[in-house]
């Protein structure tokens, strides 16, 4: 996948156009006939095909989009392609192509939060580092009573930390106390009543917890990862968190359902879920946040939205999956705006888009604010489209000098 991320960052074409696709692929989307993922895929095509009519461009250039529009159709309506290594799930795929030069290149996602189609000189490549930063670098501690296993898992896959793998292979006993293991495997406790069995029990299973956690500490500080999740029974994943260093505490996300006798590719979904979960309870706080703001620190609508971000005002944006509204590129400024009309003093060209959205989300990436998709029907009536909390109060009559 490096190899892959290297090639389509460093393409450039004098000539010819580059048509960049983000597609979603969840399971819902697949279980459809024909499956939902091509139905959009052929409206986004003809949706850019129309655009282009009005934005003439050289018949080679346009010809090269034409066959990057068949590639891409007959790419994800092969379903083997739509499948990871050693089955891992995909739920989202990127595809970039410009006939013309011979590239076509496929990144297969954990997720895309909004379908996008876009024709330009360079590759859309942000979005890709957007999902690989939100994703991060995610450890799964999986244990029982016994055994401990660990994983990586981030945007590349999952793979087991197969050095750091440990079993607990004998009881580690009190001071004073002694034991022996009968054949049967039965350990016979000389002296020790009930009550002592289960301090011993305790005691096992409180140095066993202590072992893990000290091998969490070492993993964070040779594989740092972002999040931590674990998988055990009840009993030790809810006495775990205490044991964890500080260090390795503020990365605990929560536990998953798996053991370690669990295919990688179910391990792997079930992390999935659970990142898909913390989005969702991450998507409530900050609409909460919003509604909170309001009016001095937050605004709602495209036309705020585009005045906060000429400031470099917006902290985190909030943007509806399936909202879109044309727009355009003022240039030399880069400012953003909806209509050519409203070009500012200077201008010397105006690129016109088909979709302002995801330029608005990009340009907010850049300026280092938080993004969240918005997926709740009542939430996304809040929105109207797209909005922002601030990072400093203004007025939406503001405009730069």
């Amino acid at each position: 996948m490096q190899n892959t991320l290297k090639t389509v960052r460093d393409f450039r074409s004098d000539k010819f156009f580059v048509t960049s696709l983000y597609l979603s692929l969840t399971p819902q989307e697949r279980a459809t006939r024909p499956p939902m993922y091509q139905t959009r895929l052929k409206t986004l095509q003809n949706q850019l095909r129309h655009w282009l009519d009005d934005h003439p461009m050289d018949p080679d250039a346009r010809e090269s989009v034409e066959q990057d529009f068949k590639r891409m159709m007959d790419f994800i309506d092969e379903p083997k392609n739509l499948l990871g290594e050693n089955s891992l799930p995909v739920r989202g795929i990127a595809l970039f192509s410009c006939s013309a030069e011979g590239l076509f290149e496929a990144v297969r996602l954990p997720y895309v939060e909004r379908n996008t189609l876009v024709v330009d000189k360079t590759p859309y490549i942000r979005r890709l580092f957007a999902v690989e930063a939100d994703f991060g670098v995610n450890l799964v501690a999986v244990f029982d009573h016994r055994d401990a296993h660990f994983y990586q898992v981030d945007i590349h896959g999952i793979r087991e930390l197969e050095s750091f793998r440990f079993s607990r292979d004998r009881e580690v006993l009190p001071p004073g106390v002694h034991g022996v293991r009968t054949p049967a495997g039965m350990r016979a406790l000389h002296g020790m009543g009930e009550r002592n069995v289960q301090m011993l029990k305790q005691h096992e299973q409180q140095q066993h917890l202590r072992h893990i956690a000290d091998t969490l500490l070492q993993l964070r500080r040779t594989h740092p990862f972002d999040r931590l999740l674990i998988a055990a029974p009840d009993d030790l994943a809810s006495a775990f968190p205490t044991y964890l260093h500080d260090y390795v505490r503020r990365t605990f996300a929560g536990t998953i359902a798996a053991h370690d006798k669990m295919p990688v590719n179910q391990l792997y979904e079930r992390v999935l879920d659970k990142i898909l979960e913390l989005d969702r309870e991450q998507e409530k706080r900050l609409l909460q946040e919003f509604n909170e703001s309001i009016p001095h620190l937050a605004m709602s609508g495209i036309d705020p939205v585009l005045k906060a971000l000429e400031w470099g005002n917006v902290r985190v944006l909030l943007y509806d999956t399936d909202y879109s509204v044309p727009g355009c590129v003022y240039y030399p400024s880069g400012l953003l705006g909806l209509y050519p009309e409203h070009a500012p003093e200077g201008t010397e060209m105006i690129w016109m888009l088909p979709d302002i959205v995801d330029t608005v989300v990009e340009r907010a990436l850049e300026q280092g604010a938080q993004i969240e998709a918005v997926h709740a029907p009542e939430a996304k009536a809040e929105i109207h489209g797209v909005s922002a909390i601030l990072r400093y109060p203004m007025s939406v009559g503001e405009s730069v000098d």
